[in-house]
């Protein structure tokens, strides 16, 4: 018995890459060129998509740590043009879950991440400055902190 326990210990040990699961790194945060408008910008769903090879849940996953992490770190680039402002505050009226229900399971993070757009190379630097680490659990932001970042800092045009 104690054989083929170590017999299966051992076989689980010996993963291929393939099935190994690596952790994300800050340098595996890329986006796809075609993603980008003729200034660099891309919305952080696409960012989150294209890292985790479209894999809704992994890219739902970090677009929610991105938005957290920007939102905590008071980043003051995200851009969002009007209607699309108005359509995120008309739903925060009707619904205050869009702001402040940015767990890695909801599907709210999608829809706040499809509409905030970043100029790519300085997200990029901001996330290394800031130090941004895709591995960490989770970044919190306060559903006050939350309001506010998209209110007062979300650039809008």
């Amino acid at each position: 018995m104690a054989d083929s326990e170590t017999e299966n210990k051992a076989n689980e040990a010996e993963q291929t890459p393939e099935e190994a699961v690596q952790p994300l790194t800050l340098a595996d945060i890329k986006a796809s060129p075609e993603d980008m408008d003729e200034d660099g910008f891309v919305s952080l769903w696409n960012i989150a998509s294209h890292t985790c090879d479209q894999d809704i849940v992994q890219a739902r996953e970090l677009a929610s740590k991105l938005l957290c992490f920007l939102c905590k770190k008071n980043c003051d680039f995200v851009v969002t043009s009007s209607t699309n402002a108005q359509y995120l505050d008309e739903w925060f009226e009707r619904d205050t879950k869009i702001l402040y229900d940015w767990k890695p399971g909801s599907e709210l993070v999608d829809v706040v991440a499809q509409h905030a757009e970043v100029p790519y190379e300085p997200f990029r630097s901001f996330l290394t400055n800031q130090k941004f680490v895709p591995t960490t659990a989770k970044y919190t932001a306060t559903r006050n902190a939350r309001v506010e970042w998209f209110q007062q800092m979300w650039c809008v045009g």
